[in-house]
């Protein structure tokens, strides 16, 4: 009895202790029951009302066809559910049933059809045209329906089958309402127009307004419709187009500022230099409010077709227009004049845009870097570059490499490589550019060890060297006769999976030759190229020809030139140069070879280089060479001289 109590009391100080607790569950706990039970009486009235035995409704993408029955079997199919969707409003027709069970002649009445399609059409399309189609197959016609109500429910059909992007439906809606009612109306084209157009449809847009507009009767004089028209043209780049549609606006009304900016467009698209100064005549005659934009964008279509001189002129009228001429403007004939290599005239637009109290940008000082670079006026070019510093111009990666490539073109690597350490020192990062640049630049000047350096710090960046890059460390080795180094280099470019290319295996031949190993280019060309899937350009073939002749290995220039007869067809360019450096080298015999061995295959010899070989070899006493190649032109076909045949008999 003791121990009982003393459970008791342990039980109430816990209860007391957790009594807000408690509390808080019985009551979490009533609200539950209460929704079960409310959820029990909502599920029974449903269960209760046979409008709503049916499944929700699901969207269609094809217009029902096949009379009544079919229709009513493919709305009970897609789920149309009437009036019982807590998500959609009750509707007249909510218990009508299945469509096939509506009156026929409820179908054909226009009064109670209208109504319910365009009830239909706000949150049901499929249902909605399910009972169009229906009043179709029950015998209603169009063409006798008063044009209001025909054009109420087309109106209301054609933008929800729009809506939901069921063009095919709305498509052949407009067909019936051209072919079996009162024709389309212009209120229908602009809402299609106008739709389509918010709903960035473009090239439907186009379609509906072809298809429409075959209807001789229609008569358009809304502006906006050919405005949606000119902008849609413009997006799918119908420029032939663009130009009609901006002419019916002119005939509608005066253009918008809108409709003027899309036609800049269209002349910037077009190339047409002229067309843009038209339309920016226009404006100002007409008082069209313009901006900077437009402007630019006709700098733009002028220089873009080398008119600097006109786009000079339009710079020269915005500057009197506050606020429209900005840096992008001056960028854009400064580039025009850089282009064609007038860098006095640049400089002139830069003086401008300082008078006018604009600030460069890098871009600016970008274009008279890169132009006083390209016309070779180095210490121009570096005067810019500290009047950037001076002015306190931010410094980035492209005006450095610049600099840099200016240098290293005109052969000043010491320069180029104390502009790239100015980059460490003000923390601007090269990029694969840069590197690709000064590794050529040193690599041509025969400091190989520096370009390996770069590279390296190149890899520390995580930059990934490209083909260019170790193209340009094999011209390096080939140029210091590195065999070793340039073996290494062409086995890591491999195994970075960067796939050599016939430009590559060019340099390696190099390498090769200058290595005197000539032996192993032959290899190479017979094993690299297919083994990396590259088809090797008849030109490597040659160049190892020639390199062999060079060091007179008469037999192995022959064997590469089996190695051409088997993959390609040499060309008389070809063997033109083979016998030519066969003759510099005295090589009579390999040469005569060659001549021998095209005559076998039919391959072409220009008469003149096989003449020139075979009075070579008949001034050197090379009789038996001479009469070979003789034989060998006679196959060919090709004429030999009559006083060299008169010398060999």
């Amino acid at each position: 009895m003791a121990v009982t109590m003393t459970t008791f009391a342990i039980i109430m100080q816990a209860g007391h202790a957790l009594r807000y607790e408690i509390t808080f569950l019985l009551v979490l706990a009533g609200f539950w029951f209460m929704g079960r039970f409310a959820g029990f009486r909502a599920k029974s009235s449903r269960s209760a009302d046979p409008a709503c035995k049916l499944p929700k409704q699901t969207q269609q993408t094809h217009p029902v066809q096949g009379g009544v029955k079919a229709v009513s079997q493919q709305i009970e199919k897609s789920g149309v559910r009437k009036g019982c969707d807590a998500d959609s409003p009750p509707t007249p027709i909510a218990h009508m049933g299945p469509v096939a069970q509506i009156d026929p002649n409820m179908l054909r009445d226009p009064s109670w059809l209208v109504p319910q399609v365009s009830l239909m059409c706000r949150g049901q399309v499929r249902y909605a045209l399910a009972l169009y189609h229906a009043a179709l197959q029950a015998g209603l016609k169009l063409a006798n329906m008063p044009e209001q109500q025909c054009q109420e429910m087309f109106t209301a059909l054609v933008t929800a089958a729009i809506r939901t992007a069921q063009m095919d439906d709305a498509m052949q809606l407009l067909h019936d309402v051209r072919e079996l009612g009162h024709g389309v109306y212009a209120e229908l084209l602009c809402s299609v127009v106008k739709l389509c157009t918010s709903k960035h449809l473009f090239k439907e847009s186009l379609a509906a307004y072809d298809f429409m507009v075959e209807d001789s009767r229609l008569t358009i004089s809304d502006r906006s419709v050919w405005s949606c028209l000119l902008f849609c043209a413009l997006e799918v780049k119908a420029c032939d187009r663009c130009c009609l549609f901006f002419e019916r606006i002119k005939a509608c009304d005066k253009p918008s500022q809108k409709d003027y900016g899309n036609m800049v467009r269209v002349a910037a698209m077009q190339g047409d230099w002229q067309l843009s100064l038209r339309l920016i005549k226009e404006m100002q005659e007409a008082g069209v409010e313009m901006d900077s934009v437009m402007y630019n964008t006709t700098l733009g279509t002028c220089v873009a077709a080398d008119k600097v001189d006109q786009a000079r002129a339009l710079l020269q009228d915005m500057e009197g227009m506050d606020s429209l001429a900005d840096v992008i403007t001056y960028n854009t004939v400064m580039k025009g004049y850089a282009k064609k290599g007038s860098m006095d005239q640049c400089m002139e637009v830069f003086e401008l845009l300082k008078g006018q109290k604009v600030t460069p940008s890098q871009v600016t000082y970008g274009i008279l870097l890169d132009g006083f670079i390209n016309e070779n006026q180095l210490e121009r070019a570096a005067d810019i570059f500290s009047t950037m510093s001076k002015e306190g111009c931010k410094m980035n990666t492209v005006l450095y490499t610049t600099l840099i490539k200016g240098f290293s073109r005109s052969g000043e690597v010491n320069q180029a490589m104390r502009v790239y350490g100015q980059m460490a020192e003000n923390n601007v990062t090269p990029d694969i550019i840069t590197f690709s640049i000064l590794i050529k630049a040193n690599c041509d000047a025969d400091r190989l060890e520096e370009s390996l350096m770069l590279l390296e710090a190149m890899t520390a960046l995580n930059l990934r060297p490209d083909e260019v890059v170790f193209n340009s460390l094999l011209t390096g080795c080939a140029r210091a006769g590195n065999l070793k180094l340039g073996k290494a280099i062409y086995a890591d470019m491999v195994s970075c999976g960067i796939r050599p290319s016939n430009a590559t295996f060019s340099i390696m031949i190099r390498v090769f030759h200058q290595c005197k190993v000539l032996e192993e280019a032959v290899e190479m060309l017979n094993s690299e190229p297919a083994k990396h899937k590259v088809d090797a350009e008849p030109r490597l073939y040659l160049q190892l020809i020639q390199s062999c002749i060079r060091e007179r290995q008469g037999r192995r220039a022959v064997d590469v030139y089996k190695l051409i007869m088997e993959r390609s067809l040499p060309t008389a360019a070809m063997h033109g140069a083979m016998i030519t450096t066969c003759l510099k080298l005295n090589m009579f015999d390999t040469a005569a070879e060659f001549v021998s061995l095209a005559a076998g295959k039919g391959y072409r010899v220009d008469a003149r280089d096989a003449n020139a070989l075979l009075d070579g070899a008949v001034k050197k006493r090379k009789t038996q060479i001479a009469r070979d190649v003789a034989d060998s032109m006679m196959k060919l076909g090709l004429a030999v001289d009559s006083k060299l045949l008169a010398a060999l008999s």
